[in-house]
């Protein structure tokens, strides 16, 4: 369900806020909430949209956001990114592009809001299982997290699809379509469009219910680190001396490995990367030749890199660029 109500609870009213404003229907409903009760709460309400130039109705977009701003008294930002997709594609690329205009605006606790939705979190989850991923790929999407000088913040984890579509069509709220959100080539898309209907048709609300699974994985996650820190505190660091780790099962080793890996930032590898971590820096004599390096394919995090110097294995960004 989409209230005001709901959303006090995830967002402070006394902070200035900025909604990430495509137009689409996830973002007009958002912002449409918001703006409906902006006066009484007394919000310092914004709104951002990025022209990504990568639909021959972009600019149309962009004049409807102008207007439905102009109609909710929203102050709107508008900004005109190029986008330049360097091997993880454009949605990779545009993404990146965006999030970058977004920190530009974000000041010391500002609030970006973006409206994700538990059917986001089923999409992620269903894409990375695909991938092949750990536990930690399986938590999702978290509803707030460090930002730039602030915070972003997602709302809207426990609405459905279907709850926006029913807001929406309720207040008769006009949105754009991306007409590109039709290609079924884009695997996100083909969940979307061809998967996931056929799954709500025979598990009614189905993406709620993985949404609740993933909540239950995050709650374990954190558990289960907080588990790890207490037992191996004194392994948990970016340098890490081979010969504690040599006494240890490899599959604690990994679970080392990810934890700070993940602290840093940095893309998380995959199960064949890290046995080959095991196999380069365990299980042989390494040198300060060796090395194991990884990225991943949409560029979202930055790549990774594993080394070796003085009897310590190393975890630090790879800085240089992949060929």
């Amino acid at each position: 369900m989409l209230s005001i109500e709901d959303l006090k609870q995830k967002i402070d009213f006394t902070k200035k806020i900025f909604v990430g404003f495509s137009g689409g229907s996830d973002s007009s409903a958002l912002l449409h909430v918001l703006a409906k009760t902006a006066f009484k709460y007394k919000l310092d309400l914004n709104a951002i949209h990025i022209n990504h130039k990568l639909s021959k109705n972009c600019d149309d977009w962009e004049e409807h956001c102008r207007n439905m701003c102009n109609n909710l008294n929203v102050n709107l930002i508008t900004e005109t990114v190029k986008i330049e997709s360097s091997g993880g594609g454009t949605e990779a690329a545009a993404r990146k592009a965006r999030y970058k205009i977004f920190e530009k605006y974000i000041d010391i606790n500002d609030q970006l809001l973006t409206a994700h939705h538990s059917d986001d979190i089923t999409e992620t989850i269903f894409l990375r299982l695909m991938r092949g991923t750990g536990l930690e790929g399986l938590q999702g999407l978290s509803v707030s997290r460090k930002f730039g000088k602030g915070f972003i913040i997602r709302p809207l984890l426990e609405c459905s699809k279907k709850d926006i579509i029913k807001y929406v069509e309720d207040n008769k709220i006009q949105h754009i379509c991306d007409e590109s959100n039709d290609n079924n080539l884009i695997d996100r898309n083909f969940l979307r469009n061809e998967i996931f209907p056929m799954l709500d048709k025979r598990w009614n609300d189905f993406s709620l219910r993985i949404s609740k699974t993933s909540k239950i994985i995050s709650n374990r996650n954190k558990n289960f680190s907080k588990l790890l820190k207490k037992n191996y505190k004194d392994l948990i660091s970016d340098s890490i001396e081979k010969k504690a780790l040599s006494d240890l099962d490899n599959e604690i080793i990994k679970e080392i490995l990810r934890h700070v890996i993940k602290d840093k930032g940095i893309a998380m590898p995959s199960s064949k990367v890290l046995d080959e971590v095991l196999k380069t820096f365990i299980n042989s004599n390494p040198s300060q030749k060796s090395i194991v390096t990884w990225s991943r394919a949409d560029k979202e995090d930055q790549p990774g890199k594993i080394t070796y110097k003085d009897g310590k294995i190393l975890i630090s960004a790879n800085k240089t660029k992949e060929k």
